[in-house]
């Protein structure tokens, strides 16, 4: 599809569509524009307990690091008391997520990535022209690391952790990198020319393969991620947007934002499998826990696809999650599913066995990404509108 027949127009920020309808789908979307606003509060700092019933947690200040003054407890290191064991599973989601603080984070976090370990995220923030290093438990920013390719706008890590990649581009994706950050350093250590518009980018189950979905190409490339050579290109369908993968690690999910299609990738080879009709304008995508639903997230009809991964069909549709939904992520108790609805600037929440919206949790200006900490206790919202990101207590009260 030629670049004129989308009627793209996008911000220098890219953080935000705009949606426009065209042909069956309204999916020519563009990107809203002047969305970056310099936080103007003090940070506060949300207890590592639950936020209490209003809503409000004590605080300490929130501090923006530029390296590694802020590394205590960073790449591994021991604490100094025993942490007590664990419980057995993840504990219960509930249907309507506790209020915690907003705390300034940057300027306009787009989209944040948890480590596997729990102990650090990173934040990509396109107005700052950096990748944030946060502490899940209070919010603080505790690392800034600069990415001067072109600004960053996604990231994802490695399966240990281990290094962060990030997806860089411009307003008119001439300019378009992967850069890779060493997580033990916090310092961009490589990065390489790519299509234009990389995004929601993935590393394959064993870490050596990086999938690369370009927002204004048609097709995905495949890169060794110890080189970030390319290994294979194939071809899809328009603007492929986010992939995720099964739980046996055989199979990729990919959505191709343009076309209202998921992509069903076979690891071995990369042969296209199929594709699946889901709704209108497909962003992000994710596997559940038990590996029994692929759920996507469908920005222009307002709605969440629900795919069995056994028969690459759509067996359910969950209407109304908010309005303009970006991005879904799981509960680790496979209960509920949550979405960042960046039109209206609320969290959705839907119980996965009744297939309804229990909540719509406003959380700041313009949410783009929604992340669940490993224990499954904490969610973490990146307000990219306002600067902020929103800590919630998943269990709720």
């Amino acid at each position: 599809m030629a670049r004129d027949d989308r009627d793209l127009h996008h911000s220098s920020a890219h953080g935000r569509h705009r949606r426009r309808r065209t042909r069956r789908l309204t999916l020519a979307i563009g990107l809203a524009l002047g969305l970056v606003a310099a936080a103007v509060v003090g940070g506060l700092l949300l207890l590592r307990g639950s936020p209490s019933s209003d809503g409000r947690a004590e605080a300490a200040a929130a501090s923006t690091g530029a390296g590694g003054d802020a590394h205590a407890g960073h790449g591994g290191a021991a604490p100094t008391t025993p942490a007590p064991a664990a419980p057995s599973g993840p504990p219960r989601s509930g249907p309507t997520p506790g209020l915690g603080v907003a705390l300034p984070v940057g300027a306009a976090p787009h989209h944040m990535a948890i480590a596997p370990d729990g102990r650090s995220a990173y934040v990509a923030d396109s107005a700052l022209g950096a990748l944030l290093r946060l502490d899940p438990a209070s919010g603080a920013v505790t690392a800034t690391i600069p990415i001067p390719e072109a600004p960053p706008q996604m990231v994802t890590l490695a399966p240990d952790g281990s290094r962060a990649y990030v997806s860089a581009y411009d307003e008119t994706f001439a300019t378009s990198y992967v850069v890779v950050v060493d997580t033990a350093i916090d310092r961009a250590i490589m990065a390489v020319p790519v299509g234009r518009g990389p995004y929601a980018m993935a590393t394959g189950p064993d870490g050596r393969l990086l999938y690369v979905p370009y927002y204004d190409e048609d097709h995905l490339d495949v890169l060794d991620t110890s080189t970030l050579a390319r290994v294979q290109r194939i071809d899809v369908a328009p603007s492929p947007h986010w992939i995720d993968f099964s739980a046996d690690r055989r199979s990729a999910y990919l959505t191709n934002h343009f076309s209202g299609l998921v992509t069903v990738l076979e690891l071995d080879g990369h042969r296209v499998v199929t594709t699946i009709d889901v709704g209108e304008g497909p962003h992000s995508v994710e596997t559940s826990p038990d590996g029994t639903r692929v759920a996507v997230v469908n920005y222009v009809s307002d709605d969440v696809s629900l795919i069995d991964p056994a028969t690459n069909t759509v067996v359910g549709t969950v209407p109304g999650v908010g309005a303009g939904p970006q991005d879904v992520t799981w509960a680790p108790d496979g209960r509920h599913l949550y979405t960042a609805n960046v039109e209206d600037g609320t969290v959705g929440v839907v119980d996965v066995a009744t297939g309804t919206v229990t909540a719509r949790i406003p959380t700041g200006d313009s949410p783009t990404s929604v992340s669940v900490t490993p224990d499954g206790r904490r969610l973490l919202v990146t307000n990219y509108g306002d600067g902020t990101v929103r800590l919630l207590d998943a269990a709720g009260a």
